[in-house]
């Protein structure tokens, strides 16, 4: 298995890297709950159905610890917070949560795993350990990307 990817030109006319090459990652498939569920029953003793009640739990008591202002580690994945937008005030005292507040957003920290070589540390995403990548030509717009794809 390998994480595709496609080549795509940065073509805005304003912009300093105009011309140039970058590499875009393809989203082979979108896997749900009951897909996951289903992959878990046949690796452990569990029913799906269990598995797919505990997956569920699992959301709701995620969301309840976020709005609760905690941070959420699940070991071998990463860990969850809440994150905010915030736009600028004079001052401490001029600042507002009607006025300054823009948004909230999750923000997940992958678990890593630290290697040394040669004196360099490298971090890794737990979960990408052994990645591999496979080119799959040129990005164009008719394959629709999605938001997790990244700008130059």
């Amino acid at each position: 298995m390998s994480v595709k990817f496609k080549l795509y030109q940065d073509k805005r006319r304003t912009s300093a890297f105009s011309g140039k090459w970058y590499a875009r990652t393809v989203v082979s498939n979108v896997v749900s709950t009951e897909q996951i569920a289903e992959k878990i029953q046949r690796n452990c003793s569990m029913k799906k159905s269990d598995v797919t009640a505990v997956l569920q739990e699992l959301s709701e008591v995620l969301r309840e610890e976020l709005l609760d202002g905690n941070r959420v580690i699940i070991d071998g994945i990463g860990s969850f917070k809440v994150g905010m937008s915030s736009g600028p005030a004079d001052s401490s005292a001029d600042w507002s949560v009607t006025k300054n507040l823009r948004g909230s957003h999750i923000v997940f920290k992958p678990e890593t795993i630290d290697t040394v070589s040669a004196g360099t540390r490298t971090r890794t995403a737990a979960a990408l350990r052994d990645i591999e990548f496979e080119e799959l030509g040129e990005y164009s717009l008719s394959d629709g990307g999605d938001d997790e794809s990244q700008e130059p």
